[in-house]
């Protein structure tokens, strides 16, 4: 089987740990592998899965802060459900960006329901709804790169259907020209209510889709995958040493060449024959390439994201890992803008289909103190080190604790938290420890 690196499911794959990473179906085939051995490694695969790790770890701390909005009650109201099915706002952005992660792009239709109720308060909001890369086959443009129209792909009743946004109306068909026509609908927005949510800028600023942040992950992943498989091969195929044992003639041969030796049964044999069953074990080069190979691969994993300060595979000077968490902190800011451009966009779509004019301000967080709050977490762990006094560690362990869970943690459990230090237990330290990625 063919495996396509570059298809929206492979990068899904290499997110979730499912789908051929599962099976087995993205493990290489050896030209000379038997069908069963194969399958045994396909049965014993596992994924290291990285992928998911650093994404997370990304999309934490782009989120860590939510969105500066200055709105009105219409924006309220829309972001208290913004998908019409109770979803909030920030919940369903956070499910788009970390999407628009792995694959580039995302496409956010901004809609309202055609049934709308007799009275001002029954009227229904705007609402979102997602669309894949893969499923945008037709487009047109102006020369500026601005959407005339956009078609996607999507089912009914079982069966493909296309449904075509333009600047005046949609319309739903069972053909992409759009000739077998289902229904339609028409509005008076001015424009196509979908928003492309970008990960980072393309490369051609009119294009529709950007390159995907998480392309070089999953291809060293996958990578991985595949190595530690062909290890776990060599370990089973190497595990246990081969016993030589000498013959006499081809009689003795044939009576022996069933026999089965283990811990819980014994041979016997004739010294004074001149010989002794021995064991020839193999060599341990292969196993110690592959496991350097691993590790090579892991680093580069880190690499590509920016997160050699994470690593730890190599030492670094502080010139170098300030360059590192600027380039990480870079990476995010870039993903923030484009987030930013996204829901201000989907703000102006919600307004228009009120009628209205969005006069708000959205803004996303453009610095992530990274580097200081790295720093702040290794000083205080050189200093519990250094054992500077009980009190002194108990108090620098609190203010810590304060500073990286405060935010986000009850009151109740910052105060587990004190008593687990004044008690001197390990569980703190353990918890700090995750914390810092160590």
């Amino acid at each position: 089987m063919a495996i396509d690196r570059t298809s929206d499911q492979f990068l899904l794959d290499a997110y979730s740990g499912q789908g051929g990473f599962a099976t087995g179906e993205y493990l290489i085939r050896h030209p000379r592998e038997l069908d069963d051995k194969f399958t045994r490694r396909q049965e014993l695969a596992v994924y290291p899965n990285f992928c998911r790790k650093i994404t997370d770890v990304f999309m934490g701390f782009l989120w860590k802060q939510a969105p500066s909005r200055e709105v009105d009650d219409l924006y309220t109201q829309f972001s208290a459900n913004a998908d019409g099915a109770g979803s909030k706002l920030d919940t369903l952005l956070f499910c788009y960006q970390r999407l628009a992660m792995i694959l580039g792009s995302v496409y956010i239709i901004v809609d309202k329901p055609q049934q709308q109720g007799s009275t001002r308060a029954d009227q229904a909001l705007p609402y979102l709804a997602l669309r894949m890369p893969a499923q945008l086959v037709a487009e047109t443009k102006d020369a500026a790169g601005t959407w005339q129209s956009v078609t996607f792909s999507e089912t009914l009743g079982g069966k493909p259907v296309f449904r075509t946004y333009t600047q005046t109306g949609w319309k739903l068909s069972r053909d992409i020209e759009g000739a077998d026509l289902i229904d339609q609908d028409g509005y008076a927005l001015g424009r196509v209510p979908v928003v492309r949510l970008h990960i980072a800028k393309p490369l051609n600023p009119a294009s529709s889709r950007s390159d995907s942040w998480f392309y070089d992950l999953a291809g060293l992943n996958w990578d991985l995958y595949n190595t530690r498989s062909e290890l776990r091969e060599l370990f089973r195929a190497q595990t246990f040493a081969i016993l030589a044992l000498p013959v006499a003639d081809d009689k003795e041969r044939e009576r022996l060449k069933d026999m089965t030796i283990s811990t819980e049964n014994a041979l016997t044999y004739n010294p004074t024959g001149g010989g002794q069953p021995g064991f020839i074990a193999p060599p341990a080069d292969p196993v110690e390439l592959y496991m350097k190979q691993i590790a090579d691969t892991t680093t580069d994993i880190y690499r590509v994201a920016n997160l050699e300060f994470v690593s730890g595979a190599v030492a670094q000077s502080a010139e170098s890992r300030a360059f590192h968490f600027q380039e990480a902190n870079s990476s995010l800011r870039g993903m923030a803008e484009m987030g930013e451009l996204a829901e201000n966009e989907i703000a102006d779509l919600v307004y228009l289909w009120q009628g209205q004019t969005f006069n708000g301000n959205i803004a996303y967080a453009s610095e992530f103190n990274m580097a200081d709050l790295q720093q702040a977490i290794a000083t205080a762990l050189d200093s519990v080190s250094l054992r500077m006094g009980s009190e002194f560690d108990r108090a620098l362990k609190k203010r810590l604790a304060k500073q990286i869970l405060g935010n986000d943690t009850a009151p109740s459990t910052m105060a587990a938290i004190d008593d687990e230090i004044d008690a001197m237990g390990d569980a703190y330290g353990d918890r700090i420890k995750k914390q810092a990625g160590i």
